[in-house]
């Protein structure tokens, strides 16, 4: 008896570490993997139940036909937003259940049972004692797979999905390839968790998979604790012994013992989510290095001071014009950025400031209008494609990601990390972990670049605004791009701040690299900007240096003499 429920024990605890990949690393909540667990334990059921294929076989059949519903449901619905998304993949989960009852061939509302005499390497598999090892070997499997994705650069990236999907992008990651990747993987996990689970049980049927233990497998990994996988162990072997218990050593009838694990599965997590929200097991950080392991970050061949005028072009935007319905954002934008230098993109609020970065970026498609970055043109490209390219930016409001350390945030902008790559990560060999240690000291080398290097530990969440602003830019450095956009740099930061803030734009500057910023302080503007430009309603009216446009009667009535 006791070693029937270990074994349920073992699969529902390795259900729950593959949701927990998706919902805790990523962020990307689904109430569609018990459906696909069905749909892995309806193949194997048919295939090796009805039609006699091999046990192996059928569980490989099962994991590719979970992975292909995965891609689908994913290419589908992580275009959508986070409450969308539930509901997509609660009408999935309710459909393919539906699907299982309705044909006759499927054993219908009784489902397919009776399926016995399964074999796996020689082995009969006819009592709980011979599904124990299987059940173990998938849980281990299980583990192995979703611990070297969620703790490595790869996971990484889901964590920055899940914390803020378009900062993620805008340092360079494919965010939705890797939704519908991670959606796919945990797809085909839990589709041969659930071959081996209607193995186990000798059926399969709409109501093992139905939504019962969609939230039973919710509760594990919410108790467990988000982006822990032992604790999704703990949690699940906890959780699913509770009936036994209640039967076998308290000796409460069968019914009642179903229903009193009902009851106690929700007051447990109403305690958890009021005593211990992040779950019994904690989300685990980077461990930092002591600072001042790494170097100080090296400047390239700087070219500030060069005139500006005999600076090389390093991106011109030309013709830019973007309209929401009725209002035009940006009209005609013209400019240009020159290697080495400082420009600044100053104007009234609601000017288009912002929105002109977007159009940069390719956050926002212009309707017209051409960006040309060393001759290469932007518009049209993806936005983690153009930061790639060597154009990245920063936010106004920061958009930090909050449970994250200093150091991750920036880790996560380094570019070309080996990790990052599934083709690459699963290969044997420490060539990853080293790759990641390197990618940590050149963290730490912009951290101390900013002078945040004593803080890489600190969660992003528990920063000033003022030292927020400068984990941002480091973050921005540490993707190598060329030309870098800047948002209100030095907005709402006190004046200490405001101070560190210009001597670490100046010495990126000098680093080598092209700066734009939008400004709202024209003592910033005047300190630093090579070249600037006055905006106003969507348009650039006025171009020179700021003490020629400060000169100008109708700007200084317009703007700069409201300052």
């Amino acid at each position: 008896m006791w070693i029937n429920y270990l074994d349920q024990a073992l699969l529902l605890a390795a259900l729950a570490v593959s949701v927990n990949l998706l919902v805790g690393y990523a962020g990307q909540v689904s109430v569609a993997h018990a459906a696909f667990a069905g749909v892995g334990g309806y193949a194997v059921c048919f295939l090796a139940g009805e039609h006699g294929w091999p046990y192996l076989a059928s569980l490989v059949v099962a994991v590719l036909v979970a992975t292909a519903f995965g891609v689908v449901i994913g290419l589908i619905a992580l275009g959508l937003a986070q409450e969308f998304l539930i509901l997509m993949t609660l009408a999935f989960s309710l459909g393919i259940i539906g699907v299982f009852a309705t044909f006759d061939s499927l054993g219908g509302v009784m489902g397919l049972t009776g399926v016995d005499g399964l074999r796996l390497f020689g082995f009969e598999l006819d009592g709980p004692s011979d599904w124990l090892i299987p059940s173990a070997v998938v849980l281990v499997l299980v583990f192995a797979v979703c611990h070297r994705l969620g703790e490595s650069p790869y996971g990484r990236v889901l964590k920055g999905i899940r914390e803020d999907t378009v900062a993620t992008r805008a340092l360079g990651k494919n965010t939705f390839g890797r939704k519908v990747g991670i959606f796919a993987i945990t797809s085909g996990l839990t589709g041969l968790i659930g071959g081996v689970y209607s193995g186990w049980l000798g059926q399969a049927t709409p109501s093992a998979f139905g939504f019962p233990l969609a939230m039973a497998v919710f509760a594990m990994v919410i108790v467990g604790g988000n982006a822990n996988l032992v604790g999704s162990i703990v949690a699940g072997v906890v959780l699913t012994m509770i009936e036994p218990v209640l039967r076998e050593v308290l000796g409460v009838q069968s019914t009642q013992a179903a229903l009193w694990q009902v009851v106690l599965y929700g007051a447990l997590l109403v305690l958890v989510m009021i005593v211990r929200p992040q779950g019994l097991f904690p989300e685990r950080s980077k461990r930092v290095a002591p600072p001042g392991t790494g170097a100080k970050a090296t400047p390239r061949s700087p070219s500030a001071g060069a005139p500006y005028a005999d600076a090389e072009v390093v991106l011109r935007a030309d013709g830019l014009s973007k309209r929401f319905g009725g209002i035009t954002a940006a009209k005609d934008l013209a400019l240009e950025l020159r290697r080495g230098t400082i420009t600044a993109l100053v104007g009234p609020n609601g000017a288009g400031k912002t929105t002109a970065f977007n159009l940069l970026t390719g956050t926002v498609v212009p309707d017209t209008g051409s960006v040309r970055l060393n001759g290469a043109e932007l518009v049209g490209m993806r936005p983690d494609l153009i930061v790639r390219a060597g154009l990245v930016r920063t936010f106004q409001d920061v958009r930090l990601l909050d449970r994250l350390t200093c150091l991750e945030n920036v880790m996560l902008a380094v570019p070309d990390q080996p990790g990052e790559r599934l083709g690459r990560l699963f290969v044997p060999g420490r060539a990853v972990s080293r790759a990641d240690r390197a990618v940590a000291a050149q963290a730490m080398e912009w951290l101390d670049f900013v002078g945040m290097a004593d803080h890489a530990g600190t969660p992003a969440d528990a920063l000033s605004y003022g030292q927020s602003k400068l984990v941002s830019l480091a973050r921005a450095l540490a993707t190598r791009a060329d030309v870098l956009l800047l948002d209100e740099p030095a907005s709402g930061v006190d004046a200490t701040w405001v101070e560190t803030m210009l001597s670490m734009v100046a010495a990126v500057r000098e680093e080598g690299r092209t700066v734009c910023l939008v400004e709202h302080n024209l003592d910033v503007v005047r300190e630093l900007a090579d070249h600037t430009y006055f905006m106003e309603l969507g348009e650039i009216t006025a171009s020179g240096t700021l003490a020629e446009l400060t000169g100008s009667a109708r700007l200084a009535e317009a703007y700069f003499g409201a300052q």
